[in-house]
């Protein structure tokens, strides 16, 4: 039996023992996380892992085979009501062409019961802190996908929600678009609001959120503070971070000779003359791709050294996963 004394204990959001099957196949298999209130929790996990899965089943889009989902203390399986302070914004969210972000907003207000009075007032503050005010008049079918995701997003927001879920919130989006999106995302953890983030994007967890819940198969990997288990990652396997800047041509034998080095993995080219890659080996080995450099007739401008990193912890757990499910 389930003990169910802590519900609430300063939690938005507690999944436990989530599963969900569709018919002889298991999409989401015993998935357990909690968000605390006030925290930023990314749902990372490769293309197919069962993240949409794990948030519709949260919001009630569609009904868990078995598990039990707290929304504020609130069973959200037997209580639809545990969804009245939630925002959320699930797959590809779509509003209607036609309709202006002011109409949008009138429309969502009038089905949260507000007064014209409150639409009026809470749609100022949605548009504004979406950055769609100035487009609060055109209609929504001239947007970009970027503009549409925001006006999303300022729907998710227009309850006021002390918890939003977000699908893919950047996925598609223009390098602008997701600069937008991410802005938006850090002006609603200034003000303490707790959110699941469901992404593939490594540099959204590494960059917004202070927990993640990795996930593959179905099946949760690993979960807690992100800068915890990096930590505890560079301990175990004395993995760091490299990040080199050069002057010169990185051709693509030096490329081929640096990826070929003892400890080196992950590697990729960051722009003219910079690399990044992991590294897991001795400080001898390290100097050797510093003399491999100037074999090349390159000249090294920095070498920055950051400690392990998301990508690294990533690759490995999946990595560990595969051959465990197999």
């Amino acid at each position: 039996m389930d003990d169910d004394s802590d519900i609430g204990q300063g939690l938005s959001l507690d999944v436990r023992n989530l599963t969900k099957r569709f018919g002889n196949f298991t999409a989401v298999d015993n998935l357990s996380l909690k968000v605390k209130k006030g925290e930023f929790m990314g749902l990372l996990g490769p293309n197919g892992a069962g993240k949409s899965t794990t948030l519709k089943s949260i919001t009630g889009l569609i009904s868990p085979t078995k598990g039990k989902i707290y929304i504020n203390g609130i069973d959200s399986v037997k209580h639809r009501n545990a969804m009245t302070h939630v925002g959320c914004v699930i797959e590809t969210p779509e509003s209607y062409p036609n309709f202006t972000p002011t109409e949008m907003m009138q429309y969502v207000g009038r089905i949260h019961g507000l007064s014209n009075k409150e639409i009026k007032i809470r749609a100022r503050d949605v548009l504004e802190e979406v950055r769609m005010w100035s487009w609060r008049d055109k209609n929504i079918g001239e947007f970009s996908k970027g503009m549409r995701q925001r006006v999303s997003l300022a729907v998710a927001m227009f309850p006021n929600p002390n918890l939003v879920l977000l699908d893919e919130p950047t996925s598609g989006l223009d390098p602008r678009g997701m600069i937008e999106i991410r802005r938006t995302m850090n002006s609603l953890k200034e003000r303490g609001m707790s959110l699941l983030i469901s992404t593939h994007i490594l540099k959204e967890v590494s960059e917004m959120c202070t927990s993640m819940t990795m996930i593959n198969h179905g099946k949760t990997i690993i979960s807690g503070d992100v800068n915890k288990l990096i930590h505890n990652l560079a301990q175990n396997e004395n993995t760091v971070a490299i990040e080199l800047r050069m002057l010169g041509d990185l051709t693509n034998k030096f490329i081929s000779d640096i990826n070929a080095m003892t400890g080196v993995s992950n590697f990729e080219k960051m722009g003219e003359g910079s690399v990044k890659f992991s590294f897991n080996g001795t400080d001898d080995q390290q100097a050797d791709i510093v003399d491999l450099v100037y074999a090349h007739k390159l000249r090294l401008l920095c070498m920055n050294e950051t400690g392990a990193d998301i990508e690294s912890l990533y690759m490995k757990l999946t990595d560990e996963a595969r051959v465990n499910i197999k």
